[in-house]
């Protein structure tokens, strides 16, 4: 299979040498595969492009180990390969101006609270990296599924905080020390290790790609569109993401 995608955080994962991986399991719409630790998922046509993966035409992967090496990863009796022409960025670019109006729309249109929302919106209002440690220790790894509702809160903020902090004051020293606070550095060792990656990757601002046009300063329509993309997706994930983005855009 050649891959339509590649986010760049797999490319530089698997750009620097030969790695072995193994399926974690796989199903019509992604397979993940973990390379020690490091969570690359193969998503279908239709899903949502991930920080963490490669757009392929189908995931039906066979179990048994992986190889990789720049370029393409090895399966058992298939194989996908790419080119640095798909790559492509999930950090969120730096946000700016009308931060507090975005975030309480999509807070009105989500109407709902995850689990844990309201401590970790007073550790972003505080901007206290005590909190911040505090609702990591309550929130890692709660609930189910391969990313638990805790960690999706948690990531959602973290992102939200990396992209928007300098707009508001909130950047350098005092929130790289806050951003470790809620992303431990631990973090593989108290939740799977699909959202352990994805935790990683949301505190440097990298993120699932509907938060990039949830965030767009675009037509109404748009980022109501990409609200529809992202509640959709998941069990909870997508409308956890959605609300904490809201509510740390409000917050901060």
């Amino acid at each position: 299979m050649v891959a339509a995608t590649v986010a760049t955080p797999v490319l530089e994962r698997l750009g620097a040498g030969a790695a072995r991986g193994v399926v974690r399991g796989a199903t019509a719409r992604a397979a993940y595969l973990d390379f020690d630790g490091f969570v690359v998922a193969l998503t279908a046509p239709g899903v949502p492009l991930m920080p963490n993966g490669i757009a392929v035409a189908r995931t039906t992967v066979g179990d048994g180990p992986v190889h990789a090496a720049p370029g393409r990863i090895a399966l058992a009796g298939d194989e996908v390969t790419w080119s640095e022409e798909v790559a492509w960025e999930p950090r969120l670019p730096p946000l700016a101006g009308a931060l507090r109006e975005r975030g309480a729309a999509i807070l009105a249109a989500v109407g709902s609270e995850p689990l844990g929302l309201a401590e970790v919106q007073r550790a972003v209002r505080d901007r206290d990296p005590d909190a911040a440690a505090h609702a990591a220790d309550r929130l890692l790894g709660l609930g189910g599924g391969l990313t638990p509702e805790g960690d999706d809160v948690l990531a959602a903020t973290a992102a939200v905080v990396a992209a928007a902090g300098a707009a508001v004051g909130f950047a350098g020293p005092d929130r790289d020390r806050w951003l470790a606070a809620l992303v431990p550095a631990d973090v593989a060792a108290r939740t799977t290790a699909l959202s352990a990656t994805l935790l990683a990757l949301a505190a440097e601002g990298r993120i699932v790609e509907p938060v990039h046009r949830l965030l767009d300063r675009g037509s109404e329509t748009a980022w109501r569109e990409a609200l529809r993309t992202l509640a959709a997706t998941g069990a909870s994930t997508g409308r956890a993401y959605a609300a904490s983005v809201g509510s740390a855009l409000t917050v901060l």
